[in-house]
């Protein structure tokens, strides 16, 4: 077969992890893709309702960051279900400072009470440097999660966090297209981590990237990578177990997820605005993600905004000519940017041996 660049549908390259084409030059992830399903707004408003007005100060959580659709999620639960919210945030040392004024001029505008919190002795910046550091000996797509280990755990906590306010429901505003296909390939991401019939890959892939580069097992915290996969998402069979009395509700599970309502939404109601730093709106509210991006850019050639993009056009969310516009604008990161986020961690672009893979 005459090999192909890009596929013809999507925007998603030969260099994609575990992709394939047919002879129309259509990728496998077009071809196998199953269209997002909701389960429509009636039956939000009906889990809404049954802990509308309980025993407690509060009807429920919602999980805030700064980005757009957790603050989107905010003005929704508080402004259009008038539930009685506490917004809760975890104070990522990576968090852009246009995010933390996303979030307070959002809590000010809905008058929603307002709680966060963070790992104590810097832990988390220590704890990605070090990650970072063990990654650049052998540059693999597959282990770029683990620098962000410790927001892959911060489930516990918010759970704890709602225990304590007697609270009894979490809402999220995950976007149901963010995780990258690409990544079954490798580790599969938070949404399969905790999954059994996932363990002998995870187990394999695990195994065969500590032996190309043994430094993550004196560089990186094992308890912490195990309480990552454990934990990483809301609905783990361990967090389910341990936290029986509190149910999370993802908001895009029940509401379409469309990109103009949700921003239209929040710069009118709310005045959001996204970074000057970065052209694009997405995941721009943790600067480490600028890193990632580059490090998936350098090993595997795509990065999880591509996959973003190409899971619109198959949404028929954006045409396919929009995507490439958009992808060359967006997923563009600045040497002197992404230099600016690891100073803070005492390292420079050279660190991280990008052109080493």
């Amino acid at each position: 077969m005459t090999a192909v660049s890009i596929c013809k549908k999507c925007i998603l390259t030969s260099g994609t992890p575990g992709i394939t084409f047919d002879r129309n030059g259509i990728c496998n992830y077009c071809l196998k893709y199953i269209p997002m399903k909701v389960e429509g707004e009636a039956k939000l408003a009906a889990i809404l309702e049954r802990f509308r007005n309980g025993k407690g100060k509060y009807d429920c959580m919602v999980c805030v960051s700064g980005g757009r659709d957790s603050t989107y999620t905010l003005w929704k639960v508080a402004h259009d279900y008038k539930m009685k919210v506490l917004a809760v945030n975890y104070k990522n040392p990576f968090t852009s400072g246009q995010a933390r004024e996303n979030i307070q001029r959002s809590v000010r505008t809905l008058k929603v009470d307002f709680y966060d919190w963070e790992f104590p002795n810097d832990a988390h910046r220590i704890a990605t440097a070090k990650a970072l550091k063990a990654w650049s000996h052998h540059p693999s797509s597959a282990l770029i999660p683990i620098v962000c280990m410790h927001c892959k755990t911060i489930w516990p906590t918010l759970y704890r966090i709602a225990r304590d306010y007697g609270i009894p429901l979490i809402v999220v505003g995950t976007n149901p297209l963010e995780t990258a296909s690409f990544k079954r390939s490798g580790m599969g991401g938070a949404r399969y981590y905790h999954k059994l019939s996932f363990l002998p890959r995870l187990i394999g892939k695990s195994v065969g990237e500590l032996i190309k580069n043994p430094r993550y097992l004196t560089k990186c915290s094992w308890a912490m990578i195990l309480k990552m996969y454990l934990c990483a998402g809301h609905n783990s069979p361990y967090l389910r177990w341990r936290f029986k009395d509190i149910e999370v509700v993802r908001l895009f599970d029940y509401l379409r997820w469309n990109e103009k309502e949700v921003m239209t939404t929040i710069t009118d109601n709310l005045g959001w605005q996204k970074s000057a730093e970065v052209q694009s709106p997405w995941r721009f509210d943790c600067r480490l993600d600028y890193i990632r991006r580059l490090m998936y850019e350098a090993t595997v050639g795509v990065t999880e905004l591509r996959d973003l993009f190409s899971k619109m056009i198959r949404e028929g969310m954006i045409s396919r000519d929009e995507a490439l516009v958009r992808i060359e604008a967006e997923d563009k990161i600045s040497e002197a940017i992404a230099g600016s986020v690891l100073s803070d961690m005492g390292m420079k672009m050279a660190d991280l041996n990008l052109d080493k893979h």
